[in-house]
């Protein structure tokens, strides 16, 4: 059990090297609550993962951790010049996107599950931190894009087609 918790402690000080504006914050909650940071970070997870599994709004919190920050890491890949993280932020949204619609299609069957909320959010957070979506893309999406990639393409196009006669039609209405 030590060993975990020191993996543990080890795995969150790496990532708080990783993201300095992380550390940041942490470090002032840190300095007002006379609390260790690794100690902090390791109760705020102990408190979301309860409230994740039998909190009110839990839905919610797990969208805003799947989402706020995935998309502020998507901003700071979009801002620096290095283009191998902006592939890595779009396979996630990418994945996330394929992910929504699954779940707005079996939320019936998913509202269920019991601890629903944690799973989903232990899946988005390994999605982030394990390049999880890479390997969901990589061994899923892509070969079914790459299949279907014609077929979606004429659709595309017949889409295409009926909103610029629509945009004709409703133009033409106006004059």
């Amino acid at each position: 059990m030590a060993a975990h918790i020191d993996r543990m402690r080890s795995s969150i000080e790496d990532f708080l090297v990783r993201y300095p504006c992380v550390d940041e914050v942490v470090g002032k909650a840190s300095d007002a609550t006379k609390v260790s940071k690794v100690n902090l970070i390791m109760g705020v997870v102990a408190f979301t993962a309860v409230w994740l599994a039998i909190g009110y709004g839990s839905p919610f919190l797990c969208d805003i951790i799947g989402f706020v920050f995935p998309a502020y890491l998507s901003f700071k890949a979009v801002e620096s010049p290095d283009t191998r993280d902006d592939t890595q932020w779009l396979t996630y949204w990418i994945v996330y996107s394929y992910f929504g619609i699954l779940e707005f299609f079996s939320d019936y069957l998913l509202f269920w599950i019991p601890f629903y909320s944690l799973l989903k959010c232990c899946f988005l957070l390994w999605m982030v931190n394990y390049n999880g979506a890479s390997l969901i893309y990589t061994r899923f999406i892509r070969p079914f894009l790459t299949e279907k990639q014609g077929q979606i393409d004429r659709v595309v196009d017949q889409v295409e087609d009926v909103a610029d006669k629509l945009d004709d039609y409703v133009s033409y209405k106006d004059d």
